[in-house]
């Protein structure tokens, strides 16, 4: 794996907090999960302490929902079957667990489930990956509407990203968005049998990832 620093992000000024203009993300986020604000500088000096992963929405704090041990179970696995393809095909590309966190545009960072980059990973000072070509999260009851609402539409804005996949723990499903043109995801595909195989293209190279293998040793119910 080739890694680059950059600090095309980081030469710019800390986000100040949003306006107090009685504005909450209550809308989007459990209350509970929202810490606060802070300036970007603040969230990057707290994340690198704090027991939890904590995402950075525009001078927000939030705390990434806990996962179960399916959630966890079905991230390992996609990692496992897609990195195992990729190098089958001899393609450069690396996956990265949810430790790493991904810079989306000024004031604005997550920490994905999965990470996929291809060839040298662009990381700015703050150890934020700059160019990820794929995003997988695993829906969790807390964030499924997030997932397929505004963080959809923020990831969009990648100029890098080609791939987002959402995996669904509590039953057999899973949806794939492509970027068929600038700052969109288009719904391609969505699985709902184990039978079914997902297709991701890196590079000119394709990879097959059977959802038999996602879910193995995962306990669901299988849609019809």
């Amino acid at each position: 794996m080739s890694l680059t620093t950059t600090d095309a992000i980081s030469s710019a000024a800390p986000l100040a907090p949003p306006p107090a203009n009685g504005a909450t993300p209550r809308s989007r986020f459990d209350l509970s999960c929202v810490v606060g604000t802070m300036t970007v500088d603040e969230w990057d000096a707290f994340v690198r302490k704090a027991k939890h992963k904590h995402d950075y929405v525009h001078g927000w704090v939030v705390r990434r929902a806990d996962c179960s041990p399916a959630h966890n179970l079905l991230a390992s696995n996609f990692a496992f079957t897609v990195g195992n393809a990729l190098e089958k095909v001899g393609n450069p590309c690396e996956v990265l667990g949810s430790d790493q966190r991904v810079f989306v545009k000024r004031g604005l960072y997550y920490f994905p489930d999965l990470v996929v980059f291809c060839g040298e990973a662009l990381v700015d000072n703050r150890d934020a990956i700059q160019n990820p070509v794929a995003l997988v999260e695993v829906l969790s009851p807390t964030t499924r509407d997030d997932d397929r609402g505004e963080k959809l539409q923020e990831y969009a804005q990648i100029e890098t990203l080609r791939h987002y996949i959402l995996i669904d723990q509590d039953t057999v499903a899973v949806t794939h968005y492509e970027k068929m043109n600038a700052d969109t995801l288009t719904l391609t595909h969505e699985y709902r049998a184990l039978s079914d195989v997902l297709t991701l293209t890196f590079g000119g190279k394709t990879v097959a990832v059977p959802l038999s293998r996602i879910y193995r040793n995962v306990p669901v119910v299988e849609t019809a």
